[in-house]
């Protein structure tokens, strides 16, 4: 699949699924909430607080759950709790899913982790995989991007990168350090050189921080033409996240993501 149109056509052949709300929803989800529930992709059951809509969703009384106008905190507290929550692994994460010039990129983690540890980006590639698996790239091609496309021992994200490359994660291609350029940019890749089974044909944008994972996705959200979804990756049942000023679009989008990811799970 390459954009939000055949994901939401996908959507609406799944059965409408139950999405647990964590606090009220505001203007812009309430839109979104009437479209979904229009295309026949959802219903929304609002809860209170975090911790009900994770237990809804845990009791399989709703299929997905989502942040409404509880606190970001509260709701990933709720998620994690180690006896009440919905995490599936060693540790959650975000990835922001972007649909430009009829191609999707995932890129993690923009939202949770903050300075990840080399072994919790294994973790966090790990989480993005059946996601992209879900859209229809088999093996998908991971770039662990830096600045530069050089090791560089001053710049630890590029020492990471390489190590990352060289460890064979099971299900996918990993690559870097590569420089967003010559991530996905076939052209860029060429002028500057570079070889490799990733470079210019990325899947998943691996970043090294969620300062340059968020600056980044929000520089795109706000400068360019294009379309996005967000889900929190790790989790026993898909979790819809989202920033309270995206608009009903982006959230209908990422609500047929979550109902793209029931059918997975």
């Amino acid at each position: 699949m390459k954009s939000f149109d055949e994901i939401l056509a996908r959507a609406a052949t799944l059965g409408k699924k139950k999405v647990a709300l964590a606090g009220e929803p505001d203007e812009e989800l309430d839109k979104a909430i009437v479209m979904a529930e229009k295309r026949g992709i959802a219903e929304a059951v609002p809860f209170a607080t975090a911790p009900e809509a994770v237990a809804a969703v845990r009791r399989g009384e709703c299929d997905i759950l989502m942040k409404g106008s509880a606190a970001t905190g509260d709701f990933l507290k709720a998620i994690l709790d180690h006896d009440h929550g919905l995490r599936a692994g060693q540790l959650i994460s975000h990835i922001a899913v972007i649909e430009v010039n009829g191609k999707f990129f995932l890129v993690t983690d923009s939202g949770i982790c903050l300075n990840p540890t080399l072994e919790e980006k294994v973790e966090i590639i790990k989480n993005a995989i059946p996601l992209a698996e879900a859209f229809g790239m088999p093996n998908p091609k991971v770039a662990a991007l830096a600045a530069v496309e050089k090791v560089n021992p001053k710049m630890p994200e590029t020492v990471e990168a390489q190590k990352l490359a060289e460890m064979n994660i099971p299900g996918c291609v990993v690559q870097g350090p590569l420089a967003v350029d010559n991530a996905i940019s076939a052209r860029a890749a060429a002028v500057k050189g570079i070889t490799g089974p990733v470079a210019g044909k990325a899947n998943i944008l691996l970043v090294p921080s969620v300062l340059s994972g968020n600056m980044f996705g929000k520089a795109i959200m706000y400068f360019a033409e294009c379309r996005f979804g967000g889900l929190v990756a790790g989790t026993t049942k898909p979790v819809c996240f989202l920033s309270r000023a995206d608009t009903a679009e982006t959230k209908l989008n990422t609500m047929a993501l979550g109902v793209l990811l029931c059918d997975k799970k």
